[in-house]
């Protein structure tokens, strides 16, 4: 009996100890979330006369450049592949994220200000700002970033980092 109870307490007290991992993760993934988010006290926006004049596939190729800009920048921040987000031309000058930054630097954040059509709609430029982390320092760094229709998605064709 006793080696019984023993047993069920050893099994009951891993269970807990097993339950209590998750959730301290997930606790500190909380407090992290809440703690370090970027909290916009301003939002930089498309004023109504800009948002009035345009139409669906000019709205879609905006979010469509946004989104190759952000993936683009995960890509650089874990080493992956960025070629797919590049024009050959460019991709010829970054080949890896290690070619676009140093190692000691981190990409933080990244957002849109501005952005305009460039050549009719076979050209978009996007204006953003990166929060980086580098060799003990925080930059924020106001860049462009000229698209290229590419078949049907868009490819950076031009990048303009680190204007300051």
């Amino acid at each position: 009996m006793k080696i019984l109870l023993s047993a069920l307490t050893i099994a009951w007290l891993s269970t807990v100890g097993i339950q209590g991992a998750p959730s301290e993760t997930s606790d500190r993934e909380t407090f992290d979330r809440k703690m370090y988010s970027v909290v916009p006290l301003h939002n930089f926006g498309t004023s109504p006369k800009q948002f009035a004049g345009l139409d669906d596939g000019q709205k879609q190729s905006l979010l469509a450049c946004r989104d190759v800009l952000v993936a683009l920048f995960r890509g650089i921040d874990t080493n992956g592949d960025i070629s797919k987000y590049l024009t050959p031309e460019l991709g010829k000058k970054y080949r890896t994220g290690a070619d676009f930054v140093e190692p000691e630097t981190s990409l933080m954040e990244v957002g849109i200000l501005d952005w305009d059509f460039v050549s009719g709609e076979t050209q978009i430029q996007l204006r953003y700002v990166a929060i980086v982390y580098s060799e003990g320092d925080w930059v924020l760094s106001k860049n462009t970033a000229m698209f290229k229709k590419s078949g049907s998605g868009w490819r950076v064709a031009k990048l303009d980092w680190n204007e300051k």
